[in-house]
């Protein structure tokens, strides 16, 4: 029997809950699962616990395993979805949001940074532009002219807990923005601006 038909066979018979035919799949698609997440993450711990997550997600959606024709794309697509929601999670986090604009103000990068960052700057500005009203006013305050919320309350006439609150409300804002418009390529390039840290 040719080996994509015997894989095949594994995922028809986890569909019918056979825990021996997902330990053969367990123990032959480890190294490719493994391979995604190591080569996405960059980091080996993260890359089995993310590995290990996958086959967990295999197994818990295992009735529909049946009508897979192509095991092996099947698996890639599925580690590869969940690495990238994992690393858009992690990237997006309001604290690192705020990180990546402040970094994104130096200006000592060297030019092939510049390049090679221009698109992800340009998806965070246009995360910026997108802010309105209060929220936006008291965002370029604190993160684009460096004012307290002292400053900013006395400036704008609002508390100093509304000048906190507009600044996390814009982050929040500012994160859903990236996470709906930065593509895969720009989730690592965020990726490996945080690794400076």
């Amino acid at each position: 029997m040719p080996q994509s038909d015997i894989e095949t066979d594994w995922f028809a018979r986890i569909a019918n809950d056979d825990e021996q035919a997902f330990r053969q799949v367990f123990d032959h698609y480890w190294p490719q699962v493994y391979g995604t997440s190591l080569h996405l993450t960059k980091n080996p711990e993260q890359a089995k616990d993310l590995s290990q997550e996958i086959f967990i997600r295999l197994w818990e959606n295992r009735s529909k395993l049946g009508d897979v024709k192509t095991p092996a794309s099947y698996l890639y697509i599925l580690s590869k979805n969940l690495v990238l929601d994992h690393l858009r999670k992690k990237v997006f986090d309001p604290s690192n949001i705020d990180f990546l604009i402040q970094y994104f103000q130096v200006t000592t990068q060297t030019p092939q940074e510049k390049l090679e960052l221009n698109e992800l700057k340009a998806v965070m500005e246009q995360a910026v532009n997108s802010l309105t009203g209060k929220v936006k006013d008291v965002f370029a305050l604190s993160r684009q002219q460096g004012l307290t919320h002292e400053q900013i309350a006395a400036r704008l006439s609002i508390s100093v807990v509304s000048s906190k609150t507009y600044v996390v409300r814009a982050l929040q804002q500012i994160r859903k923005y990236m996470e709906t418009h930065a593509g895969d390529r720009l989730v690592i390039a965020a990726l490996a601006v945080l690794s400076l840290r």
